[in-house]
């Protein structure tokens, strides 16, 4: 296949996080919850870090890139060029430069003669020599591609070290906070366990690693809009490194010269070949994975099922009851892709459709499975932050994937509830809020975990849809300005919202995508 090393060395990597996946599911046959629960805490991974990374490597290797960075910014100010000369025929306004070479050209080119009188020649256009920056020497296309290269290489080990940093965060306990739903710590013990201990000897070193690669993407981004970033935009993917007089003899090129080889000695590790029959295993272990962290994510959301009874963990699973609402998680196969279909129940029915993916365009997988298959929601599971607008973020390297699975049960509960009597959340009691409640919207409110629950209709498009708040809660963006991290927004709602909010903090209709509701 045709990758780059950044994508083959990603997808390596994944395939080494899920291989523990699919050697659990080639094992097992049969298992109650009982034993499923267990194996998530001995045995079956579903969350990971790299425990064996080595933090001393990587930080030399940012240090290297820093102690290069004054150099690359001066590059960016004041490059290398060559002045491209040549003559051109231009109209007479636009002739800066006249010499003998112009007059004898016009003096042989009548055709170029405007008019004649009283012996005098007036020109429309004259021969002329233009200078142009040229910056697509040798040096300046090493130094682009070297510019590509830490660019690469800071976005993949932030992507990581974020990763690491906010699952720290994230495990921090408030044993007061009403909030985060009861079962949640008791899921974050059982995915974490094995790594809480180590977590204190490598967080520091961690977060001031992200800090130096967010100062280095910092003071290059802002920079490629320069002359010899962007005259260079269409350059050789790699050239090979020859020490020219310039790259050895200038100071700042130099550096560059010196990141270049560093680079260059890095995309020549073997990663491996990837192979169509490597995408498809990768898949399948992925969806394998999926379908394991949605019994997890349905077991410590108050469901509960027969312990006793087994279940085959490749094919039937269990079904999950909790009052009213039941759950059934189906593995169902749509236009020959392989989903995993959340069945969720009460008076009414709820259809949400996961299309587990690895792929990076998963569109057209989208529409496949929209064409063969009906159901109330369609929602691609991608291992990517860097995701379309239509996939989750759903990752054994990030802990909160199962809280993902579990805003999607809620919305599911929500909808398919019409009485509105029991709390979808902590299985108290909800009632109407009669002083927020107005003759467009209904409000539920419930008086344990403060779960907000509002029917309205879309203005634009006359469909009903719900929303979910906190009642009482002050997000912190609401102090300063929100947040543009995704994760940093669906943490400060505590997975607790049904539906993407705006910038303001706000929901937003999932019929329209804005704020469409009567009085807003």
């Amino acid at each position: 296949m045709d990758l780059t090393y950044e994508q083959r060395l990603r997808f390596a990597e994944m395939r080494e996080n899920y291989k523990a996946i699919e050697e659990y599911g080639g094992k097992t046959k049969a298992l109650s919850y009982v034993q499923f629960d267990y194996d998530v805490v001995h045995g079956l991974t579903l969350f990971m870090l790299k425990p064996d990374f080595d933090f001393e490597e990587l930080e030399r290797h940012i240090d290297a890139v820093l102690a290069a960075l004054p150099a690359i910014k001066r590059i960016f100010e004041q490059p290398f060029i060559h002045l491209k000369e040549q003559n051109v025929i231009m109209p007479v306004e636009a002739v800066r430069i006249v010499n003998n070479a112009t007059l004898t050209h016009i003096a042989s080119h009548s055709e170029l003669w405007g008019n004649v009188k009283n012996a005098e020649i007036k020109p429309d256009k004259l021969l002329t020599r233009t200078y142009e920056d040229n910056y697509g020497i040798y040096e300046n296309l090493v130094f682009c591609n070297v510019v590509d290269e830490i660019l690469s290489f800071a976005r993949a080990n932030i992507r990581f070290l974020k990763e690491l940093v906010y699952t720290n965060k994230t495990v921090e306990i408030n044993l007061l906070e009403r909030v985060n739903h009861l079962n949640y710590f008791l899921a974050l013990g059982k995915l974490h366990i094995g790594y809480s201990k180590s977590f204190d000897a490598y967080y520091a070193i961690a977060l001031r690693c992200l800090n130096k690669l967010q100062f280095i993407v910092g003071g290059i981004v802002p920079r490629l809009k320069r002359p010899v970033y962007k005259n260079n935009r269409k350059r050789p993917a790699s050239l090979k490194i020859r020490k020219t007089n310039i790259l050895s003899m200038h100071k700042e090129y130099h550096r560059v010269y010196r990141l270049a080889k560093y680079f260059a000695k890095q995309s020549a590790l073997p990663v491996g070949e990837i192979t169509e029959k490597d995408v498809v295993k990768l898949q399948n272990d992925y969806y394998f994975f999926c379908r394991a962290l949605c019994i997890f994510a349905v077991g410590h959301f108050n469901f509960c099922c027969d312990e006793k009874k087994s279940f085959d963990f490749k094919r039937v699973l269990p079904r999950f009851e909790f009052k009213g609402w039941t759950v059934d998680i189906k593995s169902e196969t749509a236009g020959g892709v392989k989903t995993i279909a959340l069945n969720i129940k009460k008076e009414d029915e709820y259809k949400i459709l996961l299309i587990p993916s690895v792929e990076r365009e998963s569109e057209a997988l989208l529409n496949k499975v929209k064409s063969a298959a009906t159901a109330d929601e369609y929602i691609v599971c991608a291992p990517y932050e860097e995701r379309e607008g239509f996939a989750v973020y759903i990752d054994i390297t990030s802990i909160e994937s199962f809280r993902r699975l579990q805003q999607m049960i809620l919305r599911g509960m929500i909808y398919a509830d019409t009485e509105r009597t029991e709390c979808p959340f902590c299985n108290n009691k909800l009632s109407v809020n009669k002083e927020k409640s107005s003759a467009d919207e209904t409000v539920y409110e419930c008086g344990s975990c403060r779960t907000e629950i509002h029917e309205t209709r879309c203005v634009k498009t006359n469909k009903p849809y719900a929303y979910t708040k906190i009642a009482g809660l002050k997000p912190l963006w609401q102090n300063d300005a929100p947040s543009v991290d995704d994760r940093d927004t669906e943490r400060a709602l505590y997975f607790r919202n049904i539906t993407d909010i705006d910038a303001a903090g706000e929901p937003v209709c999932p019929h329209c995508g804005t704020q469409c509701r009567i009085g807003v």
